[in-house]
């Protein structure tokens, strides 16, 4: 049996900081040797959270590498910007 999940009082320097999953405010942070779950309010929304990467609920956005001409278009942008500071 797991033990009961415990939420804690912010302290003032965590507010302001909100728990991605639930929108109350963070865990504080961690003393030294122990562990929080900070960002998140608790570990039980830590795990919601994994869960929800497992399930492939978030995505990171990829760039296809074959596509250059995002980088084509970033050098032609850099060099114009140099050639006007040279005139």
């Amino acid at each position: 049996m797991t033990p009961p999940i415990k939420k804690t009082k912010p302290t003032p320097e965590a507010e302001g900081l909100k728990c991605p999953t639930c929108d109350e405010a963070a865990a504080p942070p961690a003393v030294a040797g122990g562990k929080s779950p900070r960002p998140f309010c608790s570990a039980r929304c830590a795990e919601v959270d994994l869960g929800r990467w497992f399930r492939r609920q978030y995505a990171i956005p990829a760039v296809d590498a074959a596509d250059d001409t995002i980088v084509d278009a970033m050098i032609a942008e850099t060099e114009a910007a140099q050639g006007r500071r040279e005139e």
